[in-house]
């Protein structure tokens, strides 16, 4: 007996070897398993949270654009009498607000006793509705109530939203619908077609609106796991069977703002599972194998860099991966954070024109379509970031909404190419070249036939130079407007930029701002 372990004597140690490089393959598989099935759980549990997140944004901007309008027509008929509501001027500002959204599918106002006071569909309107759950809930108090139902008399399937219409002489109800059929090709494109997964809407109390699928909408039980989830919290995740299909699923829900309405999105259990043993199968099979050759070979050594190099290789894959998941999620947060301070810009452009007297349905459309400008060219260029001021100036003004054919006006454009500014700062700056050419067009030329505009667009040093100037009659011959040119004045501001107005052959506005970080760039020049 020399005492070497493989020997003549060394049968003992091989059989050690050999039992323990199995046992070795064994203890990995295991925590492989465990490993992989906790992170295939984790990343099911990120992808709801993200597809919940996308739900949210798409439904609340749906819902809170329908109190947008709501607002507006209240505000209109604040500023008139009492028979103003059953006159065809309101209904057809009713009809104008309603076609400036494409699934709107309609508004009335109702009194409470049940008689529609106006309606954006028809004139003059003789129809009185029955018992409805959203009149008995803002009369009772609600600010807002949501419920789904069958337009009458159309009998279009929609998602009716609901808010309080006081005016003097009149209380009731203003309601819109949005097409259920919209909202249910939204969800279903969030699912991406994959079997099992599912995406809805719930109200707070527990009734299902809105899936996925088509479905009809159904009272969850007071027991049930997502309206124990959305008691507790405004948004989570929780593990539960559908009570609508029987699925066992791990869902993410989240609150729409203030709404009493939350979103969900749902990753099947068996999807997780079929991922995980996707993962794992190849692993433990790889292992099985490493087990089988350890135990009739000596290349342990071999097999176990081999092992090691499949774990380094894998451990870059995960990184790069949760590089990618947070990029992602930095997006999302700086998309979210752009649509909420559209939101509050397009509310507070409201405000004013209600102070004014009353809203402009015109002018807010042009504005808004200014808003929907600066999005499409930062998704048409792919960088969410930055836009070509010059193709939003182009694109703003060559607009027929804003300067019409039938105006008359001749217009010059003078744009340097490649001035890049961020999209925080385009969105005033292009609402307020559509204050300057709104104001030119509806008072420069009065009296006359038609004149000419031009734009011009010049890079000076670190900031920018926007010049808009018509030949019309000049604003020392016109009352004073300073409502508009406080708005323009605003964005000047708010962009850290400098703005001035004179008149020479006409109206000259004249606009200096820093084409980067204000509080890094040079001042404008005085």
């Amino acid at each position: 007996m020399d005492g070497r372990p493989f020997g003549p004597n060394g049968p003992s140690a091989l059989s050690a070897l050999r039992y323990g490089s199995i046992l070795l393959c064994l203890v990995g598989a295991l925590i492989w398993g465990l490993v992989t099935w906790w992170e295939e759980n984790r990343d099911a549990r990120k992808e709801a949270t993200e597809n919940v997140e996308l739900v949210r944004q798409y439904t609340q901007r749906l819902i809170e654009t329908q109190t947008i309008l709501h607002h507006a027509a209240v505000a209109r008929a604040l500023t008139e009498g009492e028979d103003f509501l059953r006159s065809e001027e309101f209904h057809s500002f009713l009809t104008e607000i309603e076609a400036s959204q494409t699934v709107t599918e309609g508004m009335a106002v109702v009194a409470f006793d049940g008689n529609m006071v106006a309606s954006s569909r028809s004139f003059p309107v003789d129809y009185r509705f029955g018992p409805r759950a959203y009149m008995d809930a803002i009369a009772a108090g609600d600010e807002l109530f949501l419920d789904r139902l069958l337009l009458e008399p159309s009998g279009q399937d929609a998602l009716v939203i609901a808010s309080p219409f006081v005016t003097e002489g009149m209380s009731g109800v203003i309601v819109s619908g949005v097409a259920v059929s919209a909202i249910r090709d939204f969800l279903s494109g969030v699912t991406a077609g994959v079997d099992g997964q599912a995406a809805s809407l719930i109200r707070r109390d527990g009734k299902l609106l809105v899936r996925h699928i088509p479905s009809v909408p159904m009272m969850l039980g007071e027991d049930a796991p997502a309206r124990l989830a959305i008691a507790q919290a405004s948004r989570g995740l929780f593990d539960a069977v559908a009570a609508s299909d029987g699925v066992f699923r791990t869902y993410a829900f989240t609150q729409l703002g203030n709404l009493p309405v939350y979103a969900t999105f749902g990753v099947p259990k068996a999807q997780i599972r079929a991922r995980w043993l996707t993962r794992v199968t190849p692993v433990w099979a790889l292992l099985a194998t490493l087990a089988f050759f350890t135990s009739v070979m000596v290349g342990f050594a071999r097999r176990s860099l081999a092992a090691r190099f499949l774990a380094e290789e894998e451990a870059k894959r995960r990184a790069a991966a949760e590089t990618l998941a947070d990029q992602r999620a930095q997006m999302m947060q700086e998309i979210n954070h752009r649509v909420k301070n559209n939101l509050a810009l397009v509310e507070a452009m409201i405000g004013t024109q209600m102070r004014k007297g009353g809203v402009d349905g015109h002018e807010l459309r042009l504005r808004i379509h200014a808003i929907s400008d600066v999005h499409d060219l930062l998704y048409r260029t792919g960088d969410a970031g930055h836009v070509d001021l010059g193709a939003l100036l182009e694109k703003v003004a060559r607009s027929g909404a804003i300067i019409p054919a039938e105006a008359g006006v001749g217009l010059s454009i003078d744009l340097e190419e490649g001035i890049m500014i961020d999209a925080a700062r385009a969105t005033p700056l292009a609402l307020a070249a559509v204050e300057i050419l709104t104001n030119s067009i509806k008072h420069a030329f009065a009296g006359r036939q038609g004149g000419d505009i031009a734009i011009l667009l010049r890079r000076e040093g670190q900031n920018g130079f926007l010049e808009i100037r018509d030949n019309g009659n000049g604003f020392s011959n016109l009352p004073a407007r300073r409502s508009g040119l406080q708005i323009i004045e605003a964005f000047s501001v708010q962009i850290g930029g400098r703005m001035e107005r004179v008149s020479e052959n006409g109206t000259c506005y004249r606009l200096w701002f820093p084409l980067s970080d204000p509080e890094k760039a040079a001042p404008p020049p005085l």
